[in-house]
């Protein structure tokens, strides 16, 4: 008996590369609870970092000169998209092939 498209998707999986951060992991007090411009800025490198959108040496989406503090979820969002679609892509482009 063929599976439905709902149990062929439960039993598929994607592997998770594990990537250490570079930077020490903050408590929950200072990323929950925390005021200053520091917790403010910690915040916004666990989100980039959630993302896979942060780097140590070159981010670009935490200078406000390139990305207003307003447009960074959007951008986020939208860098998401595009990586999602363009993994479709080539997902799809292997089985033509």
């Amino acid at each position: 008996m063929p599976l439905s498209s709902c149990e062929s998707s439960a039993a598929r999986y994607d592997s998770v590369l594990v990537q250490p951060l570079s930077w020490d992991i903050p408590s929950l007090q200072e990323l929950w609870l925390g005021e200053s411009t520091d917790d403010k800025h910690l915040r916004i490198m666990v989100l980039l970092q959630c993302f896979n959108c942060y780097d140590d040496d070159d981010n670009l989406l935490l200078n406000q000169t390139y990305v207003q503090p307003r447009f960074l979820v959007l951008c986020l969002v939208l860098r998401l998209y595009h990586t999602l679609l363009h993994l479709s892509f080539n997902i799809n482009m292997k089985y033509v092939c």
